[in-house]
């Protein structure tokens, strides 16, 4: 079975099999309680969301999975944590709506089919003073988009390994985080 941790947003979800794992991403015991959700079980392949989203909790997650690879001789995947919302939303065309923070917000666009799973462009960075919302955007940031009215998604094991399905060959094999702005100080690089 495949281990699926991903911890762009709010909430850490882990997927192991048919069970799920939500814990609050601010929660400091995240990797006990992984260890304690996996009981000793062995997963035979990884893979973690990339974002975009929580730039930290990303990290984490890839090393935290890379380092699991390491002890069990396997090699994470990265996946968009934008497309397991795109296909837990329910929506034939869908935007997922994220905050990139500094006063603006991600989006990215994907079409869902019952055996695809496309995005359609690349992520865009929004100003969120002039974001005017529509009825098929999702989001996986509920509390701090909330005066949009977006709809915010909840997802379970099946949507994680049904996104992993889909995408295929579209895994990222050495996973990166999906970055959105220049890495600080890169402007005042000389």
């Amino acid at each position: 079975m495949r281990l699926i941790l991903d911890r762009s947003s709010e909430r850490t979800l882990v997927a192991f099999g048919d069970e799920t794992l939500t814990l609050d991403s601010r929660d400091d015991a995240w990797v006990a309680r992984l260890r304690d959700f996996l009981g000793g079980r062995r997963p035979d392949a990884l893979a973690v969301g990339l974002g975009p989203g929580s730039f930290a909790g990303i990290r984490a997650a890839i090393a935290c999975l890379q380092g699991m690879g390491l002890a069990w001789g396997l090699n994470p995947l990265g996946f968009p944590s934008a497309a397991a919302l795109a296909l837990a939303s329910g929506l034939p065309e869908v935007t997922v709506v994220g905050d990139a923070r500094r006063g603006t917000l991600w989006a990215v666009r994907y079409a869902v089919t019952p055996d695809t799973l496309r995005q359609i462009g690349g992520f865009h960075v929004l100003d969120a003073e002039r974001f005017v919302p529509r009825d098929d955007m999702v989001t996986p940031d509920g509390k701090r988009l909330e005066r949009f009215g977006l709809r915010p998604v909840e997802i379970r094991a099946e949507a994680l390994n049904e996104t992993l399905r889909r995408l295929g060959d579209a895994l990222t094999p050495d996973p990166l985080p999906i970055y959105l702005h220049p890495a600080v100080g890169a402007a005042h690089a000389e």
